[in-house]
């Protein structure tokens, strides 16, 4: 390089240093909000911020329509924003918002009369250019799949772990998720637009996607590991590879940044959670779990596993008292020093699934439980070791590992269960399948209740309803 070029170079990097020395730094904080005082919202018109599947639901399952639902009010958003701060994400059920802001401006939200709490919950590491957008109503037919033989050849590699679980008798009796909108949360969800993936070309079998980590327009991006777990639940290829819930439609949520682990993705997830609940969404898949962070201030210990920690795990049980299902996966640490589940698999009212080897006992990955205040984890355990599951890019098959793989099987036969019987509430579903797996009488701390058996469990609930 000509010595000439040298000064101007190192100018440019001096100003630059010191343009980034004297800026203040950005970083994401959740804001919490004392009320809602301002709210253009009352629980006596819950149809203009929820939708009609949505308040079905809670109609069917006597659940209120309470404060905790209202959005949050725009008053104290526009204080917010005129700190200078950026809401980036808002949350009802908390009742606060996440914003981008400096020192500074963090110091005038934390002045304002109407703040409850701040803390850091990670690094700003996207910049958008829309807001997270609200969901939208889902109106649209369930995919269209034409009656099938239930049969080994006709279901190809889904066949074996369908008839381990005794799910063949629930498909064969026609219940194989029609009607029943699952959400499914995790890092993404690449090549799942084209028909190829899942095997129909009905684009309202996936009527909507939502990006809550990066939030530009789609959530069909990122990590290869949702498109995986989706397709043990939604693919329907024909004498090559059928899920557990071909018929059932899924709405899309990443939560899960692939740059860093940090508190604002259980944020995201009860986010998600909430958004899913405004949509209508009866059934839940998430296979993520939390125990240690990028930021190692963050993490958890055991006895932090008690369900009300994680903004996760309470907003599961506030999901479930509004009458969804939500499935999560009990985590991959059993054969590592940590050796229990995590956050959100210790939820009250988390449906947290362990996994099975060939031999139906405890895959050695899989975590083991209680909680750390003594209740039963996992609730079931599931087939979770060479699972077949659609290959990421869309061409061919796969064997998989771990309890993020038996969660969404169960998954996927919990919405056949849930066609089968929708007059039963959440709590009776899961009641069913927990009463009839293989370790019912003697559930332990490795596989919980043990493998279900949905045959047995549509006929508990028939039962019943005599």
């Amino acid at each position: 390089m000509p010595r000439f070029l040298l000064l101007p170079l190192c100018l440019f990097f001096t100003l630059t240093a010191f343009s980034q020395a004297t800026a203040e730094t950005e970083r994401l904080y959740f804001v919490g909000f004392q009320d809602k005082l301002g709210t253009p919202y009352t629980v006596n018109e819950p149809a203009s911020f929820l939708s009609e599947r949505a308040l079905d639901r809670r109609q069917r399952h006597a659940a209120a329509i309470t404060e905790l639902d209202l959005p949050i009010s725009p008053d104290y958003e526009t204080a917010v924003l005129q700190t200078g701060a950026r809401i980036w994400l808002r949350s009802k059920w908390m009742n606060g918002v996440v914003v981008a802001a400096t020192d500074t401006e963090l110091g005038s939200i934390k002045a304002l009369s109407f703040t409850d709490t701040t803390y850091y919950v990670a690094p700003l590491q996207y910049e958008r250019s829309t807001d997270v957008p609200r969901p939208t109503r889902f109106d649209q037919p369930a995919p269209v799949v034409a009656s099938v033989p239930v049969t080994e050849s006709f279901y190809g590699y889904g066949w074996t772990i369908l008839q381990r679980m005794n799910g063949d008798s629930l498909h064969r009796l026609g219940f194989r998720g029609k009607g029943v909108l699952v959400g499914v949360f995790d890092g993404g969800f690449p090549n799942v637009g084209y028909k190829d993936f899942l095997g129909y070309d009905q684009p309202d079998a996936v009527p909507g996607n939502y990006d809550l980590v990066e939030q530009d327009s789609t959530a069909l991006d990122g990590s290869t590991h949702g498109a995986t777990v989706l397709s043990t639940m939604a693919a329907h290829h024909p004498f090559f590879f059928i899920g557990t819930a071909p018929e059932a439609r899924y709405l899309l949520f990443k939560t899960e940044n692939s740059r860093g682990e940090h508190r604002l993705e259980e944020i995201n997830y009860a986010i998600a959670l909430e958004m899913a609940d405004s949509a209508g969404v009866d059934l839940v898949n998430s296979s993520l779990g939390y125990t240690t962070f990028t930021d190692s201030s963050m993490n958890y210990g055991y006895a932090d596993l008690d369900g009300t920690r994680s903004p996760a795990s309470v907003a599961i049980d506030r999901a479930f008292d509004r009458g969804m299902i939500i499935v999560t996966s009990a985590g991959n640490s059993g054969a590592d020093e940590w050796k229990h589940i995590g956050t959100p698999a210790d939820a009250r009212k988390a449906f947290s699934i362990g996994a099975l080897d060939d031999l139906d006992e405890r895959a050695y990955f899989s975590s083991f439980g209680p909680t750390a205040d003594g209740r039963v984890k996992p609730d079931v355990s599931g087939p979770g070791v060479m699972v077949a599951a659609v290959a990421a890019n869309g061409k061919g098959l796969t064997g998989a590992n771990g309890t993020s793989l038996s969660a969404p099987l169960i998954t996927g036969l919990i919405a056949c269960l849930m066609e089968a019987m929708p007059e039963a509430t959440n709590e009776q579903i899961l009641e069913a399948v927990r009463m009839t797996a293989s370790h019912a009488t003697e559930p332990n701390a490795a596989i919980g209740y043990g493998k279900p058996d949905f045959t047995a469990a549509y006929r508990y609930l028939l039962r019943a309803e005599q």
